[in-house]
């Protein structure tokens, strides 16, 4: 009984500051730039953000967690495609390059009550890069499901972030809006990580066949639709760098009452 005092103690602890704490929840849009030698290698990317997080009664400090995904690279070909059963067809080619960046957050308040309010942020967490192939029915319209899927390349490193932004109360521009409710975050960070391996299909080109950073080349099996003949098809190359990126991001935010 003793060995179980304190899980319950922390237990009590926990709920009562979920009681006592407000939460948010936001969602919106992300730019991630690639810096330093990912820059040479990769393009741009957009994606989405979504975060959950406790605020403290004073609105002073937040908590919580980050889940960031994004695209920087798509490429679409038209290949015909090998079946088990020998026969053949023409099926459209996908290949998504991506990375999946989950990490715990925490954010300080420089100013309160104010029209807008600044922070500044820190967060940790894991990134997982992925290479993605689908391969769809060209006779399937509606793409509803792909043919094939598989995952040519992953890897993953940790990340850390750091930056900053503002929030701005939509009740000081929507009158009818309850006050410290719902919010627009506009912030950038950051973000740096362990060295990873990716792949791109549409870097810049003027770097992708000469960086240092190459490691090598991503190929699918496809059949040649003049011979016949099953052969791999270059879908891409290979880096290896540390993760370095500067996001930008617009979200909206709703926030409890508490």
């Amino acid at each position: 009984m003793k060995k179980l005092l304190p899980l319950v103690l922390v237990l009590f602890t926990i709920h009562n500051l979920q009681a006592q704490w407000g939460r948010e929840f936001s969602m919106g849009y992300t730019f991630a730039n690639p810096m330093g030698k990912m820059k040479m290698n990769i393009n741009q990317g957009h994606g989405i953000v979504l975060d959950y997080h406790f605020v403290a009664p004073n609105k002073r400090y937040a908590i919580g967690s980050d889940l960031n995904y994004t695209v920087y690279g798509f490429d679409q070909s038209r290949q015909l495609y090998d079946f088990p059963d020998g026969t053949t067809a023409e099926m459209d080619v996908h290949v998504t390059n991506s990375f999946l960046n989950l990490m715990a957050s925490g954010r300080y308040n420089l100013l309160l009550n104010r029209a807008l309010i600044p922070y500044v942020g820190a967060k940790a967490g894991y990134g997982w890069y992925n290479t993605n192939l689908s391969i769809y029915d060209t006779n399937d319209f509606d793409s509803c499901e792909p043919v094939e899927k598989a995952i040519l390349m992953k890897d993953g490193t940790l990340i850390f972030s750091i930056g900053g932004g503002v929030q701005y109360d939509l009740a000081r521009l929507f009158k009818r809006l309850p006050e410290n409710i719902f919010l627009v975050n506009i912030s950038t960070y950051y973000t740096q990580g362990g060295q990873i391996k990716y792949m791109n299909t549409d870097g810049p080109e003027h770097h992708a066949s000469s960086s240092s950073d190459r490691t090598g080349d991503v190929e699918a099996t496809f059949i040649n639709t003049q011979t016949q003949i099953t052969h791999k098809h270059h879908v891409g190359n290979l880096y290896s760098s540390y993760a370095r990126l500067m996001d930008f991001r617009l979200a909206f935010t709703f926030r409890t009452s508490r």
